[in-house]
């Protein structure tokens, strides 16, 4: 029974205060007009005078039977009060109310603060430059001559916040807004007209794009707006993508990410309920990229709203995904019946482009009023594409209480007519054929499950393109000018795949915020492409909230020609380990290291001697963190 609440206890009061007038008034003097008097009190009144009662004596009984009937009329008014208030509460159990109706928070606020650290040794394993001028860690020859073969030190920090606009129960805005995102401390002391060395300043100040740091203080990398419309949710905006294991779409939210997906999109999700196993099928179109915008208004950056200029230069997905998941407590109340759960999913989506811009991605470029959306400011010359691809991904998740197995498997299969920037010369057409997968999974040891091993193969696809194609964009140093869009050379780390010689767009890259290791391919080589690897895990649940794990990874490439050696497969060998523990309250700490020994598909040969040279040592990564989650 539902406890009286304030405004119950008021209909209450409310209910018995006439009643108890009444009473009150059935024990004052009778009216003028004449009433009948009750089965008990008419014969005192019609009794005849006797002489074995007195005066008083009648009086005495007359007031006991009337002090009778109030008691029976109380009784009676309770009996209703009691009802009536018995009604009202199983009305408000019946449906659903509670004691004192939850208020609707128009603001909440989650996110999380990181403080980390790094310590990296020997990741270029003393190895020379590329062929087009490129260290396998630490950048080009333009940055510096020489190798960077030390150690290297430093932290970062990030304020995240991921905000939610309750406007009602059904409409509601959210949006991730991240502040000094990857500042690296130390790195924007006073300036110079204050302290002309940097070891005189005493303070920080705020980051400046394009003066003192990359990027500004504030990222907002998502907004977007959700309606629970009786149908489904409608989503629309800049908004996470995520679908299954994560090597295609991933939202990257954890506290150790630096990548995350955010798209252009709208989507409608509709459930089927308990028809067809619990689907919900969301289709959904994907804005890829605008190509040209300018301001309509006084020609005007800044003022007024920017227009798309052709829908020819557009490159856009639709597309659709089916999926059957557990929620959380879904899982959580399946495994304490020891039943499993099963998790599965289809995504499709169609995406193309009619022509592309000469040069450029259709990113911003710099112009001399400022940095502006391509087009804003800049002549551009259109380039036939005639690109478009149709993307199958499938995806199962089959988790128990003492184990849990995933896989994710994706095909990507299309053309491009033209992979040129120059409008001017031949098209040059390449296929599209690129294939991905991935299988994981772990299984629970003891009773209490504290412990668990497992594993993990991982595949991308590939071909005998030179380099690894994760930075396709890479330019050629070894030339001045620099040469960019070039395919890259034989025994280069990376660079374009696709041209007249090689005139196929093969490699699938996983997802850069899937990440399987803590340095070769998270650090060095970007994401898992040209190659497959394999990695049996092991994880202890020490106590609650505190976790030891250890991971051993062997890489190697599809292809040799892909790697700097040109004729060896063989790319690492990597033990990672560490700890990770977070409260009840939201702290978290943890603490990684990595030791990776390169193999022979890295040995490289110095341009201009052409001597060979193999990776020394090893290398060595120390990966530690502060955080607050909330």
């Amino acid at each position: 029974m539902v406890s009286d609440s304030p405004m119950k206890r008021s209909l209450t009061v409310l209910l018995a205060t006439p009643l108890l007038l009444g009473s009150a008034l059935a024990q004052s003097p009778a009216p003028s007009a004449p009433v009948a008097p009750s089965s008990e009190v008419a014969p005192l009144l019609t009794q005849p005078p006797s002489g074995t009662l007195t005066q008083a004596e009648m009086d005495q009984k007359i007031q006991d039977a009337v002090q009778k009937e109030v008691a029976k009329a109380k009784e009676q008014m309770r009996d209703e009060v009691r009802a009536e208030i018995q009604g009202a509460q199983s009305a408000s159990e019946f449906l659903g109310e509670e004691e004192e109706k939850k208020k609707l928070h128009f603001m909440e606020l989650n996110g999380y603060f990181r403080f980390r650290w790094d310590l990296f040794n020997n990741l270029n394993g003393g190895l020379p430059a590329d062929p087009m001028g490129w260290y396998l860690w630490g950048g080009n020859t333009q940055i510096s001559a020489s190798a960077p073969d030390g150690t290297q030190t430093g932290g970062n920090m990030r304020l995240r916040v991921d905000p939610t606009f309750n406007v009602s129960e059904q409409v509601r805005v959210k949006a991730e807004i991240d502040m000094l995102d990857n500042l690296v401390l130390g790195s924007t002391p006073t300036g110079r007209d204050y302290n002309l060395y940097s070891f005189t300043s005493t303070s920080q100040v705020s980051p400046v794009p394009g003066s003192n740091w990359f990027t500004g203080a504030f990222q907002v990398k998502r907004a977007w707006g959700e309606v629970q419309t009786p149908v489904g949710l409608l989503s629309f905006g800049r908004m996470p993508a995520d679908w299954g294991a994560g090597i295609y779409y991933n939202a990257g939210g954890g506290i150790d990410q630096d990548f995350g997906d955010n798209v252009d999109r709208i989507q409608f999700s509709v459930p089927l309920g308990q028809f067809l196993g619990g689907l919900a099928v969301t289709p959904y179109y994907e804005w890829a990229g605008s190509g040209i915008t300018y301001s309509s208004t006084f020609n005007t950056v800044g003022i007024g709203q920017p227009v798309n200029w052709t829908q020819n230069d557009d490159a856009g997905a639709i597309g659709i995904m089916v999926a059957r998941s557990d929620t959380p407590d879904q899982l959580r109340r399946k495994l304490e019946k020891c039943a499993t759960s099963l998790s599965y999913g289809l995504l499709f989506n169609y995406k193309s482009q009619r022509v592309g811009i000469q040069g450029a991605s259709g990113q911003a470029t710099l112009s001399p009023d400022g940095v502006m959306p391509a087009g804003v400011g800049t002549p551009v010359t259109f380039v036939d594409r005639d690109a478009s691809a149709g993307t199958l991904d499938l995806f199962v998740k089959w988790v128990g209480k003492k184990f849990e197995i995933e896989a994710e498997g994706i095909g990507i299969y299309g053309s491009i007519g033209n992979v040129g920037f120059d409008p001017t010369a031949v098209p040059i057409p390449a296929d599209i054929r690129q294939g991905a997968g991935v299988l994981r999974g772990h299984y629970k040891l003891g009773d209490g499950g504290r412990i668990a091993v497992g594993g993990e193969l991982g595949i991308a696809s590939g071909d005998n393109a030179p380099g690894f194609g994760n930075f396709p964009g890479r330019c050629n140093y070894s030339v001045t000018p620099a040469s960019c869009g070039q395919v890259a050379l034989d025994g280069s780390i990376d660079g374009n795949q696709v041209g007249a010689a090689y005139p196929s767009l093969n490699n699938y890259r996983f997802n850069p915020a899937y990440q399987v290791d803590l340095i070769l391919w998270r650090r060095i080589l970007g994401t898992v492409t040209y190659a497959w690897y394999l990695k049996p895990t092991f994880k202890w649940d020490v106590l609650d909230g505190l976790t030891v794990g250890a991971q051993v990874i062997y890489s190697q490439a599809l292809f040799a020609s892909s790697t700097p050696s040109q004729v060896n497969k063989s790319l690492g060998v990597e033990l990672d380990v560490g700890v990770k523990y977070q409260s009840d309250d939201g702290f978290v700490f943890f603490l990684d290291y990595g030791l990776l020994k390169l193999l022979s598909g890295f040995e490289m040969a110095t341009s201009t001697t052409g001597v060979t040279t193999s990776a020394g040592g090893v290398a060595q990564n120390l990966h530690a963190g502060l955080g607050i989650v909330f």
